[in-house]
């Protein structure tokens, strides 16, 4: 009786699991047809279940009105759920929101850019960097600037690493 218990669980996770994992496809292949509205709504309803990359999705969806009217402050709800469960581009996405968009606050900026710099994330390095050779939302701190751009010029976004080596060369942070 046991072995059907687990059997019968196991069954409807992996049914569970799949479901969600289509329904993400379908709002995906929506996304790529130009039916915005369909993506945002299959999304929304996955993003409600707790799944991280829709929430994200409807984030960014929300951020630029693309399927939706654009909402700021849902665009920062939906991207705080995802960041706060560790999603990297979530983290990124909202420290720029919080540096760059209607609702301002160098100090969340700096928060979510930490987070995701210290995932790896080479433009969140990059802005971190940045924010600390400003004084911007922290005490202006050389040290640590060079330590984040730094990090950014090793990591393996070619971009990121001219924009930092850019930056290291113009501020002579190798004196810090």
């Amino acid at each position: 009786m046991k072995l059907k218990t687990i059997l019968l669980t196991l069954t409807l996770v992996i049914g569970i699991s799949n479901t969600s994992f289509a329904d993400f496809n379908d709002g995906l292949t929506a996304y790529n047809s130009g039916d915005y509205t369909k993506a945002f709504q299959e999304w929304q309803t996955l993003a409600e279940d707790g799944q991280v990359r829709a929430q994200y999705n409807v984030a960014w969806m929300y951020a630029y009105g693309v399927g939706t009217l654009k909402d700021y402050d849902a665009s920062v709800a939906w991207y705080k759920i995802a960041a706060e469960q560790g999603y990297v581009h979530a983290q990124y996405n909202l420290a720029n929101m919080y540096l760059r968009g209607d609702i301002r606050n160098d100090q969340e900026a700096v928060y979510w850019f930490r987070r995701a710099a210290e995932q790896g994330d080479a433009p969140a390095q990059y802005n971190l960097g940045l924010m600390y050779a400003n004084g911007k939302g922290v005490t202006k701190d050389m040290t640590q600037c060079k330590k984040w751009i730094k990090k950014a010029a090793e990591n393996n976004d070619a971009k990121i690493r001219v924009l930092a080596e850019t930056f290291w060369n113009e501020q002579e942070l190798e004196k810090y």
